[in-house]
């Protein structure tokens, strides 16, 4: 009974991630790998990407801090971030991602 219902709230919270735009139709291919491949899979794709991504945001944090703003490195730094994003569904991240880029290509740090 109380798996059911934990399984009943999850599935909620993935629809509503997915409603809001957080995360597309990509995150529910990866989410379904676990039928083939297994959970421990899955888990270890989107623990890696979220390790990933916070150490390329750590790498951007501490060159926006600098007085001078290498923009084309970041502009990667976002690249990267933006296609680890596309290829695991995080949609809203992409988007983030796509802005910053944009920012940096108009060379407005404080975007």
């Amino acid at each position: 009974m109380t798996l059911s219902i934990l399984k009943g709230l999850l599935q909620d919270y993935l629809r509503s991630l997915f409603n809001e735009g957080i995360v597309n139709d990509q995150f529910n291919e990866i989410l379904s790998l676990e039928n083939t491949r297994g959970l421990d899979y899955v888990v270890t794709l989107i623990n890696t990407y979220i390790a990933d991504v916070e150490m390329i945001l750590s790498d951007i944090s501490r060159h926006i801090e600098n007085s001078k703003v290498d923009f084309s490195h970041m502009a990667s730094l976002a690249h990267a971030i933006e296609d680890k994003s596309a290829s695991i569904g995080a949609e809203h991240m992409k988007l983030a991602c796509s802005d910053l880029i944009k920012a940096c290509d108009e060379k407005h740090k404080r975007k």
